[in-house]
């Protein structure tokens, strides 16, 4: 009696269809990405600048027609910010689709400082030399600073200017008009009357300056003009009468 032969049955793999289907998007979110870096829709079309001209788009170093995805917006605010400094601050902002916002805030002069030869030349708060000033009326001088260190665009540094910096804006804010700062230690004011002021070192101005305005109007009743006031030692000034 002859023997069947016997065939294992071999089984079918199933496909793994949920990894096959991953696989696929993942294939299909390439190619669209890749698609969309080559698309005119999104690419730089337009700079909008508010605050300053259309040519400070050119200086942040945007290239129209350039992928807006790969725009590094604060790397365009640092390069704007280094080919303008008279600007203080720049934020770069994608626009969708096609544009980018840049928004400037410009510096201005608080205070003049004299520069070589005589000339004087606009500071701001944190202590860029500006422009060259032709008749700076009105306008606090910040003294103590070596002529050879101004110039256009150069940062005056140092902690003693950066206080009497920080004084003037304090005066300009209280509208309390003084000639002169001297950026030296202490700090020295000076009045449009003469009077030289040694100001204390901190930071409470405010105080020091209601101090200061009380004994100017104690000082105008009696019809008096102080030669220096001296404000280092908190409550007990040291005043000394012109003659």
């Amino acid at each position: 009696m002859a023997r069947l032969g016997y065939r294992p049955v071999r089984r079918r793999r199933r496909l793994n269809w949920p990894r096959l289907l991953t696989i696929m998007a993942l294939l299909a979110a390439l190619i669209g990405l890749y698609q969309l870096e080559r698309s005119p829709l999104l690419r730089l079309q337009h700079i909008q600048v508010v605050g300053g001209s259309s040519a400070l788009g050119r200086l942040s170093g945007l290239r129209l027609d350039e992928p807006l995805w790969s725009i590094d917006q604060r790397a365009a605010a640092r390069h704007l910010l280094a080919r303008a400094p008279y600007l203080r601050t720049a934020v770069v902002e994608r626009q969708w689709p096609q544009s980018v916002r840049i928004v400037v805030t410009w510096r201005h002069p608080i205070a003049a400082v004299g520069g070589p030869g005589g000339t004087l030349w606009g500071v701001d708060a944190q202590g860029r030399v500006l422009t060259q000033l032709g008749h700076p009326a009105g306008m606090t001088v910040l003294g103590g600073v070596p002529a050879a260190d101004v110039g256009r665009y150069r940062d005056l540094r140092g902690p003693q200017i950066q206080l009497a910096l920080a004084l003037v804006a304090a005066f300009a804010r209280q509208d309390f008009r003084v000639s002169q700062v001297v950026a030296s230690s202490p700090l020295i004011v000076y009045l449009p009357s003469g009077t030289e002021v040694l100001w204390p070192p901190g930071t409470n101005v405010a105080g020091t300056l209601r101090e200061l305005q009380t004994i100017l109007q104690a000082l105008s009743g009696r019809g008096a003009v102080a030669s220096s006031i001296d404000l280092r030692v908190a409550a007990r000034p040291l005043v000394v009468l012109r003659r």
